[in-house]
């Protein structure tokens, strides 16, 4: 084995260090791309150069708004792309001046970005700068937005009502496609329509009238609401044309029932199904007295019938605390259609209540004034009475009998006679059964058999029988009262004897 001496080893030495040396000097001709840097990369921007409204170059990729809701022209386009961010850009981009760049910063919170435009004497660079630099987990993270942003946005375009919204100044910055399918005339009569726009945090729904574009079609309606977001304004179009075509109907149909009731004589008054007086006819204010304004006030079935009370229009309640669950009781069944009642007033004016249900959980009372009825139903009684009286003391035993040979009525004395009680039987009492009580009380006679073949002909009759052992004389008379009915009267002459024996034993 070589031994290595001391003068080879101070070379190597030397060598060694002439290596690192090199190494050294060569690292530090290595690019600075090579190593990693400590310095934060530029903001990035984004640049479309326009030639009129025309874009003819840009670095944007896909995100170029292809799908904007401004159809008319690029700028168009890109105006409203970036409207919700740096407000209403020009119109024209040929209004710019050469030379004179504007600038836009962004009305969002918290967003450093700016727009800058600058006009040349062919064309109009645009350059969006955003306020801080990208990377791939910002980029990653607005893709995943624009995803989750993807279905909302999908079912708001297919929503059926109209949704937009305009940008803080105004501007139309997005709209779904119900709201495309309108008449712009129409979106800015209904967004006027609404007057000053709400402040953040309200929101705000008014009734607004669309007239159809050509004139063709009637009206449409809408229940508009608008909202306040950091962007703008929010509108959302509700249409209610059919609602409001049905409560027109209904309002008609009201009128045209009071109308139809005004001049009935029976006072009608409808309560709805939040118990308030929905309609009311004049015929109720002239039975009732109630004044107009108090009824036009629409109040409450309890406060309508408290004003009854008061006004003596309705019996006094016996028991006044168990007046409201009355009149609860009385609601209730007139909704069931079962209410019905006279109502006899201190003016001795008689009223028939009845209550009926009405559709949709309303209710309605008639109020009747039948004080001629129940006068005349009261005369009629009187005299019904006083005939009764009469015939009661008459000494012949007299019967009416109806066209199907009934007994209508008869006086005391032909039910003494007879054996019959009017008061439970003459209602079924025929004249076979008249005739069978007149064979079984007088059976000396033989007249009974042929007397429902003389009543059936229709003549007048009188005949005279002597009763065998001695038991007086009958006179029997039947004549006709016209319209079918017959009169059967019956009298009975004791004989002497049996007279005097009755004067005597009385």
């Amino acid at each position: 084995m070589a031994t290595i001496t001391t003068t080879e080893i101070a070379a190597l030495l030397a060598g060694a260090a002439l290596v690192s040396l090199a190494v050294i000097w060569l690292v530090g001709l290595v690019p600075n791309r090579a190593r990693p840097s400590a310095e934060r990369p530029a903001a990035p921007e984004c640049h479309f150069l326009f030639r009129g409204a025309t874009l003819i170059d840009h670095d944007a990729g896909a995100l170029w708004p292809e799908d904007s809701d401004a159809a008319d022209d690029d700028w168009s386009r890109f105006s409203s792309w970036l409207g919700f961010r740096f407000g209403t850009l020009p119109t024209d981009p040929l209004s710019i001046t050469v030379g004179k760049p504007l600038t836009f910063d962004s009305t969002l919170p918290d967003d450093p970005a700016r727009l800058e435009l600058n006009a040349s004497a062919h064309s109009l660079r645009a350059t969006l700068h955003e306020g801080g630099p990208s990377c791939p987990a910002h980029l990653h993270e607005g893709r995943r937005r624009l995803m989750v942003l993807d279905v909302p946005k999908a079912a708001l375009h297919a929503a059926p009502q109209p949704v937009w919204i305009h940008g803080t100044g105004g501007h139309l910055i997005w709209q779904n496609d119900a709201a495309r399918a309108f008449h712009p005339e129409s979106i800015a009569r209904m967004t006027a329509a609404l007057g000053p726009l709400p402040e953040p945090t309200e929101t705000r729904t008014q009734r607004i009238s669309v007239p159809d574009a050509d004139g063709a079609a009637p009206d449409r309606w809408f229940d508009l609401t608008v909202t306040r977001m950091q962007a703008g304004h929010a509108f959302y179009a509700c249409d209610v044309t059919a609602l409001v075509s049905a409560e027109t109907a209904q309002r008609d149909f009201v009128q045209t029932l009071g109308r139809t009731f005004a001049d009935l004589p029976t006072g009608l008054a409808v309560f709805d199904r939040a118990k308030s007086l929905a309609l009311f006819n004049p015929a109720l204010i002239d039975l009732t007295g109630l004044p107009v304004g108090f009824l036009s006030a629409r109040p409450n079935v309890m406060s309508f019938f408290d004003m009854l009370r008061d006004a003596q229009v309705m019996p006094e309640p016996k028991n006044y605390a168990n007046w409201r669950s009355q009149i609860t009781d009385m609601v209730s069944a007139a909704r069931g259609g079962l209410y019905q009642d006279c109502w006899s007033l201190v003016t001795g004016q008689t009223y028939r209540i009845t209550g009926r249900p009405h559709p949709n959980g309303a209710v309605a009372f008639l109020f009747e004034d039948i004080t001629p009825e129940v006068s005349e139903a009261r005369h009629h009684r009187t005299e019904m009475d006083l005939r009764q009286a009469a015939l009661d003391h008459l000494t012949e035993a007299i019967a009416v009998l109806s066209p199907d040979r009934r007994v209508m009525f008869c006086n005391a004395g032909f039910g003494a006679l007879l054996g019959i009680d009017p008061d439970s039987s003459i209602a079924e009492t025929t004249l076979r059964d008249v005739i069978a009580a007149c064979q079984a009380r007088f059976p000396q006679t033989t007249a009974w058999p042929a007397l429902e073949r003389k009543i059936a002909t229709g003549a007048a009759t009188t005949q005279s029988m002597t009763l065998a052992d001695g038991a007086g004389r009958l006179d029997l008379r039947h004549a006709p009262l016209g319209r079918g009915n017959t009169m059967l009267s019956l009298c009975h002459h004791a004989a002497k004897g049996a007279a005097l024996m009755h004067e005597r034993t009385g």
